[in-house]
């Protein structure tokens, strides 16, 4: 492949290459923006764009989240993409940039990071944005098999994947128990109405495998296993039954929200 190349010019090659890497990646954050804007990631099964990235297009985590962060950082602050398209500034960094960066200081803060290691971004948002690299309270916990088989069930029963938010479930439970008196102030759901009953809510998610049962055409199933919903085949208000299991599937926030909207627009046509 490289057989008569002499080595400045291989260089020059090389660094071209690099550019027109940087210009493909710029061009893949437009993409990422317009498919999460047409929501196409929902039809086509998927639970988020990050879920889309991961399954659809194959990054790894870390990929993914540098390219979501940069890519709603672009659409934010136009002066982004012209950076990124010639090499001046890298994912890691507008990943970083992300929860400061927005169109009225980017003028003055983009020259100044241009060029800086990733240690040195971070030195860099701390004096200018104090706090934001808060260092949180950690403890780890050795998982053997029994824990690692309680936490499964357990985030089956909670319908959530946080740990963090599985954790607080799970505490709150136990204080109750053990302290009967003790008030939690939880939000009620004042929109829920129709009531599927907890008997038949559990067994509409066990029989959905404790995920989300939406299928897209090419047969792609969402993966969504976290905040969960029972949702009605038939709608209630035309008829559909809360109490039949065969009228109610498990769906996630995002793909009930998808069917709600195209019943919606069903009804507008029909009185149209």
């Amino acid at each position: 492949m490289f057989e008569g190349i002499q080595d400045k010019q291989l260089l020059i090659l090389c660094k071209e290459h690099v550019l027109k890497e940087k210009s493909a990646t710029s061009k893949v954050l437009e993409y990422l923006n317009e498919i999460d804007r047409r929501k196409l990631l929902i039809k086509e099964g998927y639970s988020s764009l990050y879920d889309f990235c991961i399954r659809y297009l194959g990054y790894s985590e870390g990929e993914t989240y540098r390219r979501i962060q940069a890519a709603r950082l672009s659409q934010r602050v136009n002066e982004v993409k012209p950076l990124l398209e010639r090499g001046d500034i890298s994912l890691t960094s507008l990943s970083l940039l992300s929860p400061v960066l927005d169109t009225e200081n980017a003028k003055q803060i983009l020259p100044k990071v241009v060029g800086k290691s990733t240690r040195e971004l971070e030195a860099f948002i701390n004096e200018y944005f104090p706090g934001k690299f808060k260092k949180v309270e950690m403890f780890e916990v050795e998982i053997d098999s029994e824990l690692n088989i309680l936490l499964e069930e357990a985030r089956k029963l909670a319908s959530e994947k946080n740990n963090v938010l599985l954790l607080k479930k799970v505490l709150k439970v136990y204080v109750r128990v053990k302290n009967p008196r003790r008030i939690f102030l939880e939000p009620r759901n004042s929109k829920h109405t129709h009531r599927v009953s907890v008997p038949t809510a559990r067994e509409v998610r066990k029989k959905a495998g404790y995920q989300c049962e939406y299928v897209s055409k090419t047969g792609v199933r969402c993966n969504q296993t976290a905040h969960l919903e029972i949702d009605h085949i038939r709608p209630y208000a035309l008829g559909g039954s809360s109490k039949d299991i065969e009228n109610l599937r498990c769906l996630c926030k995002l793909h009930n929200l998808y069917f709600a909207r195209q019943h919606f627009s069903k009804a507008r046509e029909k009185q149209d």
